[in-house]
């Protein structure tokens, strides 16, 4: 899975992780927008130490399936949505697992919010985390019981090589919460989840209304390389990324709040913007004059000599991945109709077709040659290029982008002017808010 998590997304990051490698149980409390992605790229990210998590109850069909989800570290769960009140009872066992689990120092996932939506915010946490929580720690005497949040941020969550950043917040003592719950049970639970909403919010991009989605996605993109530069930030780092969409998101709620039909003006103007950057298949970076002391034809032409260079690597790297790659995406978009679920089959059919693809040609390669050395260079000459091929295609993009753009501004300078001043327009109305 960690090679697989490599490939998968263009860039991962896991925060704070020293604050999960500890002695003793730890429940992580991790909000849920990728189905089964989520719990895959944070186990292979952060282990050692491995770590458990609850899952619907409603999978675990008898036989060999539960088998390979317990193997995998899943315990079941069950919602009175999934199995009603008799579902209900067999949480009893579920309490039983946690507690051993947790009795031996073990960390173990909980989606706080009790269900699987892809949004940009956090949903109302759910009443049986403190009960779980807290009936864990008393049952068994757990005095060093931690809960650590994380947060749970993708840039494209149902898209192929987009970028992942699991934020880890600071431990909470559940310990420091015990004398009041003694004293009164159901109002310390209450406290104790809202303390964990505070906290968990904090870690991800948590935008109040759905109709400011639209906005946030679009100054992300026109605001980023102008709020890297000033702040003196690292472009490549997803912490300081984060720190943008909160920025954004931050003003974006406040307004919302104050003033809606400026954000509502404002979602007009940048709609309008990549409307037309899209139309001319451009992209906003092109737009930025920051960047036209790098966007000129001795640019393109290194460009284009790379591309011409690299071209025999291309090549071998499409007809060794090709096949398996567009049978993947086409299989994920024919049967996959939820969005939660999209990235998690697409990873999943990825591993069984690039399985079998090597397979396939691990066979014909041997029938061709008698050397297995020989065999086995030319499967390490496939992976190579296909990898390579991951870093070509987008600067093989980039520079069809910067030669339509120098095409554009010989043909139509009025043209790319416009652009320039409706993104400068764009840039101050937000600082204006």
């Amino acid at each position: 899975m960690s090679f697989v998590i490599a490939i998968f997304f263009k860039r991962t990051k896991v925060s704070n992780i020293k604050n999960i490698q500890v002695k003793g149980p730890v429940i992580l409390a991790m909000n849920h927008p990728n189905a089964f992605m989520d719990p895959s790229a944070f186990s292979a990210l952060v282990y050692p130490p491995r770590v458990r998590y609850l899952a619907r109850g409603d999978a675990f069909k008898k036989g060999v399936v539960t088998w390979l989800l317990q193997s995998l570290g899943i315990i079941p769960i069950f919602r009175i949505q999934d199995g009603g009140k008799e579902g209900l009872k067999k949480n009893d066992e579920t309490y039983n697992i946690v507690n051993r689990l947790l009795r031996n120092n073990k960390k173990i996932i909980i989606y706080a919010e009790g269900l699987c939506i892809q949004e940009r915010r956090l949903r109302p946490l759910k009443k049986g985390v403190p009960r779980m929580i807290f009936g864990a720690m008393v049952d068994q005497n757990l005095k060093n019981l931690t809960v650590v949040p994380v947060g749970v941020n993708y840039s494209n969550p149902s898209q192929f090589r987009g970028d992942l950043f699991f934020n880890i917040g600071e431990p909470i003592l559940v310990n420091d919460y015990l004398a009041a719950y003694k004293e009164a049970p159901a109002k310390t639970m209450n406290v104790f989840l809202a303390d964990l909403t505070v906290k968990m919010k904090e870690l991800i991009v948590h935008i109040n209304h759905h109709s400011s989605e639209k906005v946030i996605k679009h100054l992300e993109i026109i605001l980023k390389h102008d709020f890297i530069k000033n702040r003196n930030l690292d472009a490549t780092n997803l912490e300081h990324d984060f720190l943008l969409s909160t920025s954004i998101t931050q003003t974006i709620n406040k307004t919302e709040d104050i003033a809606p039909e400026k954000v509502v003006e404002l979602t007009q103007k940048t709609s309008d913007y990549l409307t037309k950057v899209k139309k001319h298949k451009l992209k906003d970076w092109l737009i930025n004059p920051a960047k036209k002391n790098k966007i000129n034809y001795i640019f393109v032409f290194i460009n284009c000599l790379i591309i011409a260079l690299t071209f025999p690597i291309y090549i071998v790297g499409l007809i060794g991945n090709y096949l398996p790659y567009k049978i993947t995406y086409l299989l994920t978009s024919k049967k996959v109709k939820m969005v939660e679920f999209k990235a998690s089959f697409y990873m999943g059919f990825g591993c069984v077709l690039f399985l079998l693809n090597y397979i396939i040609i691990l066979i014909v390669s041997n029938l061709i040659v008698t050397s297995g050395w020989t065999t086995l260079l030319v499967i390490l000459i496939f992976l190579l290029c296909g990898y390579i091929c991951l870093y070509l295609s987008p600067l093989r993009k980039k520079t069809m982008g910067m030669i339509r753009f120098l095409q554009l501004k010989s043909k139509s300078s009025n043209t790319i002017s416009d652009l320039v001043n409706s993104r400068k327009e764009i840039i101050d109305y937000y600082n204006s808010l």
